[in-house]
């Protein structure tokens, strides 16, 4: 019975422990979406996962996806990004084979008007 109870404790933390992606944005071939419960800040700095969703099927190397997701870094202060980690999916909504995966953190850019990289950055560092 103990077994049972424990079994059923951890069903309930891993689930509640899955992301929940929150729609950002969206264009004829892309959504984006974030998980709010990622977001951390520290003085003008924020980091967040977001979930990038196609849909058409995407390649890299050969290896067809139709979902990224990725940790970047933002600088809410200068208005600058950088990808910490990024993995690619086979199917949707981070679903499926792991394509790709890995930690890496690229160079600083500037946040480009009106893009995606835009509403994200804003998301992050835009107290709520």
């Amino acid at each position: 019975m103990r077994k049972v109870i424990l079994m059923m404790l951890l069903a309930g933390v891993s689930s509640s422990a899955m992301a929940e992606w929150v729609n950002v944005g969206r264009n004829e071939n892309t959504a984006i979406y974030v998980d709010q419960s990622t977001v951390q800040r520290s003085g003008n700095m924020a980091t967040m996962w977001h979930l990038t969703d196609f849909n058409h099927v995407h390649e890299d190397m050969g290896e067809p996806y139709l979902s990224t997701k990725d940790q970047n870094e933002y600088d809410c202060k200068e208005a600058k990004w950088r990808r910490r980690a990024s993995s690619q999916h086979s199917k949707n909504m981070g679903a499926g084979k792991v394509v790709y995966s890995d930690s890496y953190t690229t160079k600083w850019k500037p946040v480009p008007p009106d893009s995606g990289i835009e509403i994200l950055w804003k998301f992050a560092c835009i107290k709520r």
